[in-house]
């Protein structure tokens, strides 16, 4: 139990900080005005994070922050881009065995660790035997029996279980030097910002609460990158962060919603508009009167209007969403039943589930002074109008999880960056996930024979058709309403090459013009 409740904390954390200003920067030109005439020549790079940083140890994050600058250090054997391509990292290939309960994997020649060492297979058994170990892996490894090394350059994965998405759920192992690790782990088994990993930019020094810096390594087994140093700045006050794009402080920023039309139409920057991999849901205790009643959680689904509350609570910067698949992830389609806003058939089902003349849920619980909490406001008061009434109660993170994975609540609304494969899901429905990730403590055992298909099927349209049976089940049982994809508006300096990504960004890939 305390595992779970550490992991699903740290998701939810990480989940909480999706909705902060991210952004990534440079400095500005000698007048501050954000113009490019100062980008020509430059190697440097300012980056913005808008949360606390605590470590960039890359089997123990939680933070966004965190997870940023880690990926820059800390490489996996795969890589995913937006379109789900394989990216070959610090592996170049790979074989299944027949039963499909072996991954073997061959190591890329030529990789050395900042320390001067020299990439082995031992360092990577090493690296997911500690993920193994840490609450905050435990959805990327949870069907790994063990991992071997016939030799240095050779690793062999051994499930327990056919896993179709084992490439995707590995992209996220950072590899770190064994040796190293062993002889720089605090008290409690962590490195904090103790690293050596393999990626294009090293660890040099930082400032709590003010910035954290890195430079390019220059045995970097890709060559060193065009961007030499850079200076992730922490900047919490999102007007601040804007101003500091604005001046030319800034390279690249995410704008809010509130003033994406002033620096999409200014002209003056590069800009993209890229709905995002994290979805705003509301949950039931479907355990616990009122809400372990199928009709009344139909019925609150069809009261819900998302293109308002997405106008009122995000100022229109996201995508309505009616599945808690989202268009990023393997197994998602567009052909499932959906809630569509209706308020008579909200009325009509409130009386089917026993409440011809309305009721009152009491307290629901969200986010204190977060856009959860408005999203939570929206809707009480579209459910008032079909006759259903409750009180907002905004609270401190860290409570909020453990009243909803404990099942200390009766409808609450949380976000979540989801997984690029449907079996994600499974941890919102099945089972063991209670008290976990399955906040809504539903059970079927159709569905968790679907997951449990579906996660040992590796022919894709087997699969498709598994998650598309699966998705009418849970859509009928109605246990999470989803709301919305949030949209992300990004801007940055037009002398600089860069690309938006879903899935995070690495800077190796930057350049100036």
């Amino acid at each position: 139990m305390k595992k779970r409740m550490k992991q699903v904390t740290a998701l939810f954390c990480a989940a909480v900080m999706c909705l902060s200003l991210a952004a990534c920067g440079g400095n500005k030109d000698s007048k501050g005005s954000g113009k490019t005439s100062q980008s020509k020549n430059r190697t440097d790079l300012n980056l913005l994070i808008t949360d606390a940083f605590s470590t960039i140890d890359p089997h123990n994050l939680s933070l966004n922050s965190d997870i940023t600058m880690s990926r820059q250090i800390y490489e996996p054997l795969y890589w995913f881009d937006d379109e789900g391509k394989e990216i070959p990292m610090l592996a170049t290939e790979y074989t299944v065995s027949d039963d499909q309960l072996a991954w073997t994997f061959k190591l890329r020649e030529g990789v050395t660790f900042h320390n001067g060492d020299s990439l082995k297979a031992s360092d990577v058994v090493y690296s997911f035997e500690r993920c193994m170990a840490s609450a905050y892996m435990q959805s990327y490894t949870e069907n790994i029996d063990k991992v071997t090394a016939p030799d240095d350059s050779t690793v062999v994965i051994a499930l327990s279980a056919p896993c179709a998405p084992l490439l995707s759920n590995i992209s996220s192992i950072g590899i770190l030097n064994e040796k190293y690790a062993k002889e720089n782990l605090d008290d409690q088994g962590l490195l904090g910002f103790n690293e050596c990993g393999t990626g294009a930019y090293m660890y040099k020094e930082s400032t709590p609460d003010v910035k954290v810096v890195m430079e390019a390594f220059p045995e970097y087994w890709d060559g060193e990158p065009a961007i030499k140093k850079i200076t992730y700045n922490q900047i919490n006050d999102t007007t601040t962060a804007l101003t500091a794009f604005k001046s030319g402080e800034i390279d690249v920023a995410t704008i809010p919603a509130t003033d994406a039309d002033e620096i999409v139409g200014s002209g003056q920057y590069s800009t993209k508009e890229l709905q995002t991999n994290h979805m705003t849901y509301l949950i039931f205790n479907s355990q616990v009167e009122p809400f372990n009643n199928k009709l009344l959680r139909q019925a609150v689904a069809y009261a819900v209007d998302r293109q308002s509350i997405i106008d009122m609570a995000m100022g229109g910067a996201a995508v309505p969403a009616t599945t808690l698949a989202t268009p990023y992830m393997f197994g998602y389609t567009e052909d499932h039943t959906s809630y569509d806003y209706d308020p008579e058939k909200a009325k009509k089902l409130l009386a089917e589930a026993g409440y011809p003349d309305g009721l009152d849920l009491g307290p629901v619980k969200t986010l204190s002074g977060s856009e959860f909490e408005k999203v939570l406001q929206a809707v009480q008061s579209q459910l008032a109008e079909v006759g259903i009434t409750c009180t907002v109660e905004g609270m401190e993170g860290n409570a909020l999880v453990n009243d909803c994975i404990t099942g200390n609540f009766t409808l609450a609304d949380m976000g979540q960056t989801m997984s690029a494969d449907y079996d994600f899901l499974k941890t919102y429905y099945n089972e063991e996930y209670i008290d976990g990730l399955n906040m809504a403590r539903y059970t079927d055992p159709a569905i968790t024979k679907l997951f449990q298909e579906g996660i040992a099927t590796t022919d894709k349209d087997a699969r498709l058709k598994i998650y598309k049976e699966l998705e009418e089940l849970a859509q009928e049982a109605c246990v999470y309403v989803p709301i919305y994809n949030l949209i992300n508006t990004y801007a940055w300096n037009k002398d600089l090459n860069y690309t938006p990504s879903v899935f995070g960004v690495l800077v190796k890939n930057f350049s100036w013009k």
